[in-house]
């Protein structure tokens, strides 16, 4: 049984998400992951990721995943698309299973030290 309401689970999961796409992008403060400067495509790409495996990886509602980073469902529509449609690049599918992995593990982790 979890000691997490839904709303805790939700930011958990923004939180490992984040954290393992910074991972893939070490030269990127998380703030701009969170809100990429225009024209910063790396911040944007690596937001986009970290939306994805929100929603693909943790079924977190479009909504929700959206409010985290203040953008319309639309947007993590688009965002997501931009992302299914790179999976089908080899080199790029691999890093992003590492990173959904990474958030998955910190996840588990997370949850393990509160049982």
């Amino acid at each position: 049984m979890s000691h997490f309401t839904d709303a805790e689970l939700y930011d958990i999961t923004f939180r490992v998400c984040v954290a393992a796409v910074k991972s893939a992008f070490p030269h990127l403060p998380m703030a701009k992951i969170i809100d990429p400067p225009r024209g910063h495509f790396d911040a944007v790409l690596a937001r986009q990721i970290a939306l994805h495996v929100m929603v693909a990886q943790f079924d977190l509602p479009k909504k929700r995943a959206g409010a985290f980073v203040d953008r319309a469902r639309v947007s993590v529509n688009r965002a997501l698309q931009v992302i299914d449609d790179r999976l089908d690049e080899p080199e790029f599918a691999t890093v992003y299973r590492r990173i959904a992995a990474e958030a998955q593990g910190m996840f588990d982790e997370k949850l393990a030290e509160a049982a």
